[in-house]
């Protein structure tokens, strides 16, 4: 009944769009705004989502071109603000705060958003060496439990100062982006008997694996090749024996 569209050449805007995407129950689409994968959109648009149905676009014509908004026979409603902070707001307020419950994340870098994307929480991103500001503050309002996802050098120690006056908040982290990924999983995923596996280094493959994920009941874990301790680890710990890794053997080996 909905599809939600992004950009894949950033990844702030599909990141906050994961928390929308699982409410709708819709995939996450993303386009580079050239011709060919426009008409490819709308192709997949026109063959999977019902008539009226919702297509999201987030961010602005600078991200999702117009070309886009042009289909017929759907309502479409474009998300966006003046910063990927501001379109982060915005996305939030269609999707509809209503629990508890918060994850705050950076919005300089994507490794962290990209792990929590699989939880099916709101997902906050703050800007570093900044404080918060009131619309973000009013989205924090009622929250009981707060939880940073990433270490200081991502989301400082004064952030988490100033969130403890919203809730309890509860710091996720570990000593790389893909232990932090296993805490994630740890923190999120109860009884899980498979995985999603998404390159670390790059984001777009992990972009849309959000809500496959969450579909799964299941946790987003990054790795890389060479180094999956940490993820190898949770698998084996946790006897999962299926899953999906995203994208070809360029983001990730047959080998990993």
């Amino acid at each position: 009944e909905a599809v939600v569209v992004a950009t894949g050449k950033n990844f702030a805007d599909a990141l906050a769009g994961s928390y929308l995407a699982v409410e709708k129950n819709a995939p996450i689409l993303l386009t580079n705004g050239k011709d060919d994968n426009v008409a490819e959109l709308h192709a997949y648009i026109a063959a999977n989502v019902v008539e009226g149905g919702k297509v999201y676009i987030l961010g602005g014509e600078g991200a999702v071109p117009a070309t886009v908004d042009a289909i017929d026979g759907y309502d479409v409603v474009r998300l966006f603000g003046d910063s990927r902070y501001d379109t982060n707001l915005e996305i939030l307020a269609e999707a509809g705060v209503n629990g508890d419950s918060i994850i705050v994340a950076t919005g300089k870098n994507f490794a962290d958003s990209l792990s929590a994307s699989a939880a099916k929480l709101p997902i906050l991103l703050v800007k570093p060496n900044a404080t918060l500001n009131d619309a973000q503050k009013a989205v924090l309002a009622g929250m009981k439990n707060i939880y940073i996802v990433g270490g200081e050098g991502a989301v400082s120690a004064e952030y988490e100062a100033e969130l403890a006056a919203f809730g309890t908040v509860t710091r996720v982290y570990g000593d790389s982006r893909y232990d932090t990924s296993v805490e994630v999983a740890k923190t999120f995923c109860a009884d899980v008997d498979a995985v999603v596996v998404a390159s670390g280094k790059n984001f777009p493959d992990g972009l849309c694996g959000g809500p496959l994920a969450a579909a799964l009941n299941a946790p987003l874990v990054l790795t890389k090749d060479g180094a999956t301790g940490a993820a190898s680890s949770y698998v084996a710990e946790n006897e999962i024996a299926s899953g999906y890794v995203l994208g070809g053997d360029g983001a990730l080996t047959d080998e990993t």
